[in-house]
């Protein structure tokens, strides 16, 4: 009897760890082969290393990268701004089902942006690739958020985004690409433009009658830069901003308000919630009319 219960046991013993190690096996595969997958689908963005620098930017290009790769980013993240506001304004019935759908949206996102290869565009190339990887980190985000309670709350969602590695990663790569986005308009610009500085001051700091002698894409570049820097992550864009700050120093409130320098002013338009998506395009011709930029559609809100 002992003898058939031990052979017993030892044929159960067996039999499980042998079926341990095929899920071990089984589970290291299918992450290599995960692995391999990703790698293959992007693999053609690190084909080409370039020397960026000096290279001479192209309007073609600087408006390839808007519709490839900014524009489904750019669709992304409304879509995840307004997720957050109507879960905030309790339109959402099931947390867990949105986050799903946002999701699969982050990853088709990420495919569209690496569509068309731009790494051998100088620094658009590295941009791109910050976009792929914040679009990336979101889908790891929403899966998270998807696996949690249909009925988490806006703030239960806030408190974990504050503290999700990736979420802040998600954050810093998108404002990154950003960042570099508008610096190579600058750089297109002053390619062709030679009354464009060459230097200027980058401090947000500085004087406003140093900040009003600038041209736009010099300004648009300071303003990228402090979003990123500060990790402002927004729904407007950095010449919504820099328009808003334009409109305030020439309607006259700057002065009157004894505001001297350029982060006074952005304080205090971005603590009051002051600045909106589309306020560019609500100044564009009082302030912008005789500007040099390149022919990209947030540009252009007539055209696109």
């Amino acid at each position: 009897m002992d003898n058939r219960f031990s052979r017993t046991a030892t044929l159960y013993t067996i039999i499980f760890l042998g079926m341990l190690v095929f899920a071990v096996v089984a589970f290291f595969y299918g992450l290599n082969l995960g692995t391999q997958r990703v790698e293959k689908k992007y693999a053609h963005l690190n084909e080409v290393n370039v020397d960026k620098t000096d290279y001479q930017y192209q309007q073609q290009e600087l408006a390839s990268f808007y519709l490839t790769v900014y524009s489904p980013y750019r669709e992304f993240q409304l879509e995840w701004s307004e997720a957050l506001y109507n879960i905030s304004n309790r339109k959402v019935s099931n947390v867990s089902s949105l986050y799903k759908e946002l999701e699969g949206q982050a990853s088709k996102k990420a495919i569209e942006a690496a569509s068309f290869n731009l790494q051998t565009a100088g620094q658009l190339g590295e941009a791109q690739q910050n976009y792929i990887r914040s679009l990336n980190q979101f889908e790891k985000v929403a899966a998270t958020l998807q696996k949690k309670s249909s009925s988490i709350t806006y703030e239960e969602i806030i408190e974990l985004l504050n503290a999700n590695d990736a979420y802040q990663a998600a954050v810093s790569q998108a404002l990154t690409g950003q960042s570099i986005y508008f610096e190579t308009m600058n750089l297109w610009a002053k390619s062709i433009d030679p009354n464009i500085p060459a230097n200027f001051d980058k401090n947000v700091s500085q004087k406003t009658s140093t900040w009003s002698e600038y041209p736009l894409v010099i300004k648009n570049e300071i303003i990228a830069n402090y979003l990123a820097e500060k990790k402002t992550f927004v729904d407007f864009l950095p010449h919504d901003l820099t328009s808003s700050i334009d409109q305030f120093i020439t309607s006259g409130q700057a002065k009157a308000m004894n505001l001297t320098t350029i982060d006074e002013i952005m304080s205090l338009l971005i603590n009051t919630a002051a600045v909106r998506p589309g306020d560019y395009n609500l100044n564009k011709n009082k302030l912008y009319s005789q500007e040099f930029l390149p022919q990209i559609p947030f540009f252009y809100p007539n055209v696109e």
